[in-house]
């Protein structure tokens, strides 16, 4: 029997939808049989990570993504997946409580930052600010022999207001808007940039430019199929 990838998604539901769309373009297949098998529980009302982050007296998500990630040990999956980078603050946790191995987003996101800008040396993390002023990317920036920078304030709004007021709301993202906050992310001194909030991950399909960006919803995707025994598609 194929391996069976566990989903833990819903946070947001267009990002997972999209996740999973990448997951599908990653695969090299001719047949529907060639493809992942899957198991998704779309949990779209698991409490809001970054407000709990943020402020503690807030509800906590954990206890709900604790449930689900041993409802899908419990389905036979053989590895686990969750498109939200900001999900990643209890990744310790969660991987904890799951009986087969949880797939670390933030570290295969730097791996692929490094394959994909050799030449890099900083690099800034856009994501929510629960994300951002956590750190949680830090420990695998380090560990790659890269230097974090932070985003200005002002870059940090125009990413709050592409996440919550564009995406999240259900409303196309100006094309200025999305390059905007490139542009400042990369003022900070980044010689690269890591989309680390899935629902970037929607404009950056989107609307080209010529930013240096990795998405990181692309390397989970990817990893998901090597995950599941599958065959990967040469990276675009």
């Amino acid at each position: 029997m194929a391996n069976l990838i566990g989903v833990l998604g819903g946070m947001g539901p267009d990002a997972t939808i999209t996740y999973l769309s990448m997951v599908v373009e990653n695969t090299q297949a001719s047949t529907d049989q060639e493809h992942v098998d899957l198991d998704c529980v779309m949990h779209c009302s698991i409490p809001d990570r970054t407000a709990y982050i943020l402020d503690r007296s807030q509800p906590s998500p954990l206890p709900d993504l604790i449930e689900d990630i041993q409802t899908l040990g419990e389905r036979g999956v053989t590895a686990i997946a969750i498109p939200c980078n900001t999900a990643h603050y209890f990744f310790e946790e969660l991987q904890a409580a799951s009986p087969v191995p949880v797939l670390n987003m933030l570290e295969l996101a730097v791996d692929s930052l490094r394959e994909r800008y050799p030449e890099a040396r900083t690099v800034c993390v856009l994501g929510t600010r629960g994300t951002a002023q956590t750190g949680v990317y830090a420990p695998a920036v380090d560990k790659a022999g890269l230097k974090l920078v932070d985003v200005s304030e002002e870059g940090q709004k125009l990413v709050d207001t592409v996440i919550f007021d564009r995406v999240k709301a259900g409303i196309p993202t100006e094309r200025s808007l999305y390059t905007d906050m490139l542009a400042e992310g990369m003022a900070s001194g980044a010689d690269a940039l890591i989309l680390a909030c899935t629902e970037l991950s929607v404009p950056e399909r989107q609307i080209q430019h010529d930013f240096a960006t990795l998405d990181a919803l692309v390397s989970l995707a990817r990893a998901t199929v090597v995950a599941a025994g599958k065959r990967l598609k040469p990276a675009l």
